[in-house]
């Protein structure tokens, strides 16, 4: 759930300009940039543990900070055409989308 008093020690917009950041980097690390939800949010909080995040003085980190602020983590990267999401046996995976939308080449009918 979004919270409506906001709290926290920095802004939505530069919260979300640094999970967006680690995120491409750790997806851009694997092999076929794939990963597993869980491992995602647990590299994700690793990697930015050394950033002071705090919500009501209490300290926090950033998967709390992504659940407060944008409702959840697949909510937040379903937002984006960045990354893309995928149910395989059960578990939720998250994918690098490297589509290069420079070489596509839009259609339009004029009719």
């Amino acid at each position: 759930m979004v919270h409506k008093n906001y709290k926290w020690n920095i802004s939505k917009e530069k919260g979300r300009e640094i999970i967006l950041h680690q995120i491409e980097g750790i997806l851009k690390e694997k092999d076929n940039m794939t990963i597993e939800m869980n491992e995602l949010i647990y590299i994700l909080n690793n990697r930015t543990k050394n950033i002071l995040l705090t919500n009501n003085n209490k300290t926090k980190n950033f998967h709390n900070f992504i659940k407060n602020v944008f409702g959840g983590f697949i909510h937040f990267i379903d937002q984006y055409d960045l990354f893309m999401i995928q149910i395989l046996n059960g578990s939720t995976y998250i994918r690098y989308n490297n589509l290069d939308l420079e070489d596509w080449i839009l259609v339009t009918n004029n009719e």
